[in-house]
């Protein structure tokens, strides 16, 4: 069946059931993924996906249920389960209504015919681009990866007469690289897009193999120093989407955990920092006129001049807070197009972006004394609270006076994110695309580098 059948019937069943109010979120996906093992394209995979999320208010209680759906039984059941749920919760003294309908000011494409178009037989070419130009015989080798394309078409309908719907494409990609011998070097490249011609497999594969060769010339680092660092876009988006994302969002404000839940119109970064909610932002793999409450979605400043601005707010969380909601209760996901209708609402930045700077990476190194480019790191870990973190250094290029001196490995990078925001060196101009995140390469001022002694 299709997506706006299944919402109305979901929508007519729950109120026969008893519902006061009801609201149905219908995804369907299709996905094409290639999978890379060992240096060679191994499958393609095709993945069709429908499902449901139901949520209904009664009697001032709120009650959740998702299924898959093969047909009209699936929808009947998936509603009526809603219903019945509300009845075995306490009653909800924050929620008290769904969204009203409300006219959205942004404007963006986010389909790509191209993605509907693409083949199995295409996808198995972009694939084996990566690998061959990625993979060097007795040198280099492509471990493992995916590459994946989806259409996802969505519906959201509530009794406030809220009727929005979303079809957008994804583009997305994740591979390693491994030198081969005694000391191997490891490398990685990832990618994210709302469209496919944005998609250059041929780069990739080279990218990959010069940091897989850039790691195996890493040499482990002696001594303990304070120095900048300079974080390349997607490791500084995992660590931003841990840290920064959860001090921003409402929940934790409420829940009294977001380190800046009374820094509202103070300083929080270094001047240079403008950060923004962009959901028009035609680069964003989640950006979109609505988000996936049917809240309409607006162009956020965040972080202006260093200073915070506001949070970002779910329909509850607003109502909790008093204040509106700002179409940031997403369901959807920068990273699978499967099993999106079985998440729940949760605040999240729809495309949060860095304002870049004006320089290359290149003269960044120039003008640093001391520091290192971070090439790799284990995990990109932060602590959401304090900012805290101790990151392991795979690959990172060592910075004396301007000129990078050798690789280093096996050691650790330490400070506070928070703290860090501060003590930005500058800002570079290299934006790219990381779930979603659009960030560009950032130097950070006065954090410590340790290795063995």
């Amino acid at each position: 069946m299709r997506v706006e059948e299944a919402a109305t019937l979901a929508m007519k069943v729950a109120k026969d059931a008893g519902a006061d109010e009801a609201e149905v979120f219908v995804v369907s996906s299709h996905t094409l993924s290639a999978y890379i093992d060992d240096s060679r394209v191994k499958s393609v995979e095709q993945k069709v996906d429908m499902g449901m999320s139901v949520r209904v208010l009664r009697n001032g209680r709120v009650g959740q249920s998702s299924s898959f759906l093969a047909g009209p039984k699936q929808v009947d059941a998936c509603a009526r389960a809603g219903v019945k749920v509300s009845a075995l919760l306490p009653k909800d003294t924050v929620f008290k209504h769904f969204p009203w309908s409300a006219k959205s000011a942004v404007k963006v494409r986010t389909l790509d015919p191209a993605v509907a178009d693409l083949t199995a037989e295409t996808m198995a070419e972009f694939a084996k681009a990566i690998v061959t130009s990625g993979a060097e015989a007795k040198k280099v080798k492509v471990p493992n990866g995916v590459l994946r394309a989806a259409i996802i078409e969505s519906r959201l309908m509530n009794s406030n007469e809220v009727d929005v719907s979303r079809k957008a494409s994804m583009v997305f990609a994740h591979v390693t690289s491994m030198t081969e011998g005694g000391s191997p070097g490891e490398g990685e490249v990832s990618f994210y897009s709302p469209e496919l011609r944005a998609l250059d497999a041929t780069g990739l594969g080279l990218e990959l193999k010069r940091k897989a060769k850039a790691a195996a010339q890493a040499v482990g680092y002696k001594g303990r120093t304070n120095l900048s660092a300079v974080f390349a876009p997607h490791d500084l988006a995992e660590m931003f989407r841990g840290s920064i994302s959860f001090a921003l969002s409402a929940e934790n404000v409420n829940r009294r955990r977001s380190p800046w839940m009374k820094s509202v119109g103070k300083p929080v970064a270094a001047p240079v920092i403008e950060l923004v909610d962009d959901p028009s932002d035609p680069r964003g793999v989640l950006s979109s006129p609505f988000d996936d409450e049917g809240v309409p979605a607006t162009k956020k400043a965040l972080i202006k001049k260093g200073v915070l601005n506001g949070f970002l707010y779910d329909v509850y969380n607003a109502s909790m807070s008093q204040k509106p909601p700002t179409g940031n209760g997403l369901r959807r996901s920068s990273l699978e197009s499967v099993g999106n209708y079985h998440l729940p609402v949760s605040i999240a930045p729809m495309c949060m972006v860095l304002r870049p700077g004006t320089k290359s990476v290149e003269q960044i190194i120039a003008e640093m004394d001391e520091g290192i480019v971070v090439e790799k790191i284990s995990a990109p870990d932060v602590h959401p609270i304090t900012g805290a973190f101790g990151l392991e250094v795979r690959c990172g290029h060592l910075v004396k006076k301007g000129e990078v001196v050798r690789s280093v490995k096996h050691c650790l990078l330490v400070g506070n994110l928070f703290q860090a925001l501060g003590k930005v060196g500058a800002v570079a101009n290299d934006s790219t695309v990381s779930m979603n995140h659009i960030l560009p390469s950032v130097c950070f001022e006065g954090l410590e580098l340790a290795g063995s002694d």
